[in-house]
């Protein structure tokens, strides 16, 4: 626990030294932008902004750091791709994001007019039969006169 703790104020330390300057309102919004856009490694479940492990806090340095260096958005999530691979992106790009987003709407939307076809089918075969007048009509029994 206690070596928790230290590891904790060490990390914090070494945010605001290597944070040197404060990052502009500009600077910060880019860091809000980028940390909620890329998922902790150790897990892929949450993303940097919110997780708390130390590879965790190491990105948000790293992330700080190279916003108030200078480096574009897209020179950050690209070093992050190529330490991590695509996975550590919370939002897919490149075929990836046409199968997650585009994709599943595509097969509601097939799914969603097959199902109104295959309704209308049943509806149109369970239209009722025109009445029998008593000259088509068979002629039944009366069960009472046979006991």
């Amino acid at each position: 626990m206690v070596k928790n703790i230290l590891a904790g104020l060490l990390m914090g330390g070494a945010l605001v030294l290597l944070r040197g300057a404060d990052p502009t309102p500009d600077q910060r919004e880019r860091i809000q932008k980028l940390e909620n856009s890329i998922l902790a490694p150790c897990c892929y479940s949450e993303v940097v902004a919110r997780h708390n492990s130390e590879v965790a806090v190491k990105m948000q340095i790293e992330i700080t750091a190279w916003v108030t260096g200078g480096q574009s958005d897209r020179e950050i999530l690209d070093a992050y791709k190529k330490r991590y691979g695509l996975r550590v992106l919370r939002e897919p790009e490149g075929p990836a994001w046409w199968w997650s987003n585009i994709v599943p709407w595509f097969v509601l939307a097939v799914g969603a007019f097959l199902a109104v076809r295959i309704l209308r089918k049943w509806r149109g075969a369970s239209q009722p039969t025109p009445a029998v007048t008593s000259e088509q009509a068979i002629p039944i029994p009366d069960l009472d006169d046979r006991w």
